[in-house]
């Protein structure tokens, strides 16, 4: 009996320790989540305080260290007007090296579960509004995945990525690929935009993951989600992941006034609603050899000439 009573002493004894264990790891645990919360929106709150005073050299990402890759991605969140009509794929198809995989991404992708603290917060606190989930799908996937991202409305018309970067392509030293979706600087033909000069969303490439500029300008967006937040069903989507976003973060980042390289554009309306848009405006910023331009390929749209091509 006393050995018995002295085992389960022993045992009680063990139990204690544990949950005084458990405890005590939690604790910190917590108290270490919440410093590493705290300090990382104290940095993407002062990025945007950094970049409002026009600096061009600061970054809090380092330069990527990963290897090129070759993706073509398209975003789907929330619900699609037709799932079985995809009229721009087969370019892709035809267009895209056969050693680049073409990918769907849902909210469900892996890289999901990389994501930062803030980034996640971000990503599903702003479930309820499809069109920005699918608008941080996008800077999730170009920057842990590398690669092209586009809207499932945009058709290629020329090879991927060999138009794009290929050694004998006039933007093969480049690392990041944007764009600017209409040469439009004057108070009438921006009624239409969101900017004067705007860079859209819906068609982004980077060479390999983790650029330093993507980077940068997620955590730019990120930074302007939490100065908003919380958002209702009525927020103004461009403003917070789209192209008025992007379009701050690009002049603040780099001051760009003159494109590195101009191709006039084609006002020629072939097949309809498929307009061609001949501009390319490329930027140098800091991170090595990088520059931004629209690429080769065309944009579907019913009332819309800004359509991209080569």
């Amino acid at each position: 009996m006393a050995r018995y009573m002295d085992f389960v002493v022993s045992y009680r004894f063990i139990v204690l320790v544990l949950v005084v264990l458990f405890l005590v790891v939690g604790y910190f645990d917590v108290a270490t989540v919440d410093l590493v919360v705290d300090h990382h929106l104290a940095l993407v709150h002062d990025k945007v305080a950094y970049f409002s005073k026009g600096s061009h050299d600061y970054y809090r990402r380092q330069p990527s260290v990963y290897d090129e890759v070759c993706r073509v991605q398209f975003i789907f969140a929330g619900s699609k007007h037709d799932y079985n009509n995809f009229p721009t794929l087969q370019s892709w198809i035809r267009f895209a090296d056969p050693k680049c995989p073409i990918e769907f991404l849902r909210t469900n992708h892996p890289f999901v579960g990389v994501l930062t603290t803030a980034e996640a917060r971000m990503f599903h606190d702003s479930a309820f509004l499809p069109i920005l989930q699918a608008d941080m799908l996008k800077f999730f996937a170009v920057y842990y995945l590398g690669g092209l991202v586009v809207d499932l409305d945009v058709q290629a018309i020329k090879p991927f990525p060999e138009a794009w970067i290929g050694k004998d392509s006039p933007h093969s030293s480049c690392d990041v690929i944007l764009g600017i979706e209409a040469n439009c600087y004057d108070d009438e033909c921006v009624k239409t935009m969101v900017r004067k000069g705007q860079v859209p969303n819906w068609a982004m490439f980077v060479r390999r993951p983790r650029s330093q500029f993507l980077g940068d300008l997620l955590d730019f967006v990120v930074a302007k989600y939490e100065s908003m937040a919380p958002l209702d069903k009525d927020a103004a989507v461009q403003e917070v992941a789209g192209s008025g976003t992007i379009t701050d973060f690009v002049q603040q980042y780099g001051n760009f006034t003159t494109p590195h390289y101009q191709r006039p554009a084609d006002t020629k309306t072939p097949r309809g609603n498929l307009h061609r848009w001949g501009i390319l405006h490329w930027w140098r910023v800091l991170e090595p050899a990088p520059v931004f331009a629209f690429p080769s390929f065309r944009r579907i749209l019913a009332a819309s000439s800004l359509d991209l091509c080569h």
